[in-house]
């Protein structure tokens, strides 16, 4: 999900650029309609939306309520109660930011029929209106100036008088896909924001990284560079070739859960939209970790396309470097064990490269827990898993004089195709938890294949590891996200507490039992045209344990923190 997220760092910076004022011209929001005053304004570049008063006060209710905190949501009620009269309660509310000759301009929109009215209850805060001879209001909010005006079913309100002629008579069409489906959601249209501004944005970040760079007195200072230069060119490539942005935060009472949903498209034909676009679900060697009994699930399987493979050995080679110019500046290693380490790195890099260069990323992760058990199991495509177990047979020999040097052995049997490995080592008898954990001896179970790596971590799980290479086969379709995360938190406090009970632990999963859900957090990573979407859940259970575990560390019982 590293990209998407990269994405939607870029789309908030490029937020930025719309609060940037070139002398641009751009077509009018409303064709043939705008004065001169307005005549260099674009569509709404931003748009931001609440959801209806009453969807707003039914969602805080429900979730205040959720966390032990209904007054909280009593007080927004009554709030809401006595300030909205006169607005409509079922539409949502939004603010539009068009840019007029190249600077952002907000433009609110409330649903009701009588603004005026509205105003006459709000005189104690802003004083009377006055109404000029066309019909606008004016009010003084501290020492702003706020225009407003009466457009049918809807009022518009802007920081000038010239602005409010940009506002549509009816918003909804540029709600779509937000409005009440959220209870706040945003959507920016990048490509609306003139070049000219972004190209100033960019500029003006690109100043920055140099100012920075010329602090840079490190030996590892070139190196640095190198990988901010790349990263300031994939930001460059991701301001001007984004196409929308969308973020919406949805507290969902039917399923009682908070949800957020993102969503990022490129410019059609860019190198941007390529990397997207590229994006497929594939049949996967290690979808069997996706289960129902899972305390904690994480699965990926798509193809990756030429540009994006093209971009992540770039990164990835830049960032070696920078590591290589970082060893050589620790003084506690010499010569011989920079140049292992270095060595070591390389050949890591290498295997990273040429597994990516293959075209397809395929990884799954599973941890089972419960009552005095805890099983982890990962397995992942690699080009080459003989070269996995070489490296790691070579580490072995450069640390077996070491002290306390973990024990390796190697090739132990053959399982289906796959060499079994197992890394062992002693833990301490200080270690308490670690021991009632682990036992005395913690072992590590490794498996290499021709063209896979697994590794299996806690008592008796070599069985697991073995029972996702058997089902390895078994995924042949690719109808599934390309990547999806589940966690569930009461089986893994079930275990935490067996190890050592605390009274945050015992809170949160005293919240849980009494929970509609176990503590679930999900999240879903899927493709879209040119792009790709993404959502996060988070059930009410974990709500109620955090909520749990805030008021027991508040109460100043909190014992023993996990």
């Amino acid at each position: 999900m590293a990209r998407s997220t990269t994405a939607m760092v870029a789309g908030w910076v490029a937020c930025v650029a719309i609060t940037m004022s070139p002398a641009i011209a751009q077509e009018r929001l409303q064709s043939g309609s705008a004065p001169a005053a307005a005549a260099n304004a674009t569509e709404p570049v931003l748009v931001v939306t609440l959801g209806s008063i009453n969807k707003l006060m039914q969602d805080i209710n429900y979730l205040t309520s959720a966390v032990g905190q209904p007054q909280a949501g009593g007080m927004f009620t009554m709030l809401a109660g006595t300030f909205t009269q006169g607005i409509d309660m079922d539409m949502p509310i939004g603010v539009l930011v068009p840019l007029v000759d190249g600077a952002p301009q907000p433009i609110a929109v409330i649903p009701t029929t009588d603004v005026k009215s509205i105003l006459k209850r709000l005189e104690a805060q802003t004083g009377p209106a006055d109404e000029l001879d066309d019909g606008t209001l004016v009010i003084a909010v501290g020492v702003n100036t706020v225009y407003i005006r009466q457009l049918g079913n809807w009022a518009a309100m802007a920081p000038s008088k010239a602005l409010l002629d940009l506002a549509p008579a009816d918003p909804t069409t540029l709600f779509n896909g937000l409005g009440n489906d959220y209870d706040i959601a945003f959507r920016l249209q990048m490509q609306q924001v003139p070049a000219a501004t972004r190209g100033m944005l960019i500029a003006q970040i690109r100043q920055g990284f140099e100012q920075a760079m010329e602090k840079q007195d490190s030996a590892d200072a070139e190196a640095t560079r190198e990988i901010a230069d790349g990263t300031m060119k994939q930001l460059e490539q991701f301001i001007n070739d984004t196409d929308s942005l969308m973020f919406g935060l949805n507290i969902d009472q039917p399923n009682r859960n908070v949800s957020i949903n993102t969503s990022f498209t490129a410019v059609a034909g860019t190198p941007l939209a390529d990397i997207y676009g590229g994006s497929k679900p594939i049949p996967s060697q290690f979808a069997s970790v996706i289960r129902d009994d899972a305390a904690a699930y994480y699965h990926a399987a798509s193809s990756i396309s030429p540009e994006a493979v093209k971009q992540t050995r770039t990164t990835l080679k830049s960032t070696i470097s920078s590591l290589g110019g970082a060893l050589e500046n620790e003084d506690k290693l010499n010569d011989q064990q920079r140049a292992d380490i270095r060595a070591m790195v390389d050949r890591v890099a290498d295997l990273a490269i040429a597994s990516i260069e293959e075209g397809r990323a395929d990884v799954g992760a599973l941890l089972l827990a419960d009552q005095n058990d805890f099983r982890f199991v990962f397995g992942s495509f690699v080009a080459d898993g003989n070269e996995v177990a070489q490296i790691v047979k070579d580490l072995a020999a450069k640390v077996e004089n070491e002290t306390d040097a973990p024990r390796f052995k190697f090739d132990q049997s053959t399982y289906k195709g796959v060499t079994m490995h197992m890394i062992e080592a002693d833990i301490p008898a200080k270690e308490d938890e670690a021991r009632r954990a682990f036992g005395d001896t913690l072992q590590v179970h490794i498996g290499t294949g021709a063209k896979a790596v697994y590794m299996a971590v806690g008592r008796n799980s070599d069985s697991l590891l073995k029972e996702l290479i058997d089902n390895s086969t078994l995924d042949q379709g690719a109808d599934r996200p390309i990547g999806q995360l589940k966690i569930t938190l009461l089986p893994i406090l079930k275990y935490a507490d067996s190890i050592e009970s605390n009274d945050t632990i015992t809170a949160m999963i005293n919240a849980l039992l009494a929970a509609p859900d176990q503590g679930q957090l999900t999240a879903i990573q899927d493709s879209v045209p040119n792009g790709q979407s993404s959502v996060i859940h988070v059930g009410e259970g974990l709500l109620k344990a955090i909520s749990a575990a805030v008021m027991q560390s508040r109460q100043g019982n909190g014992g023993n923190q996990f």
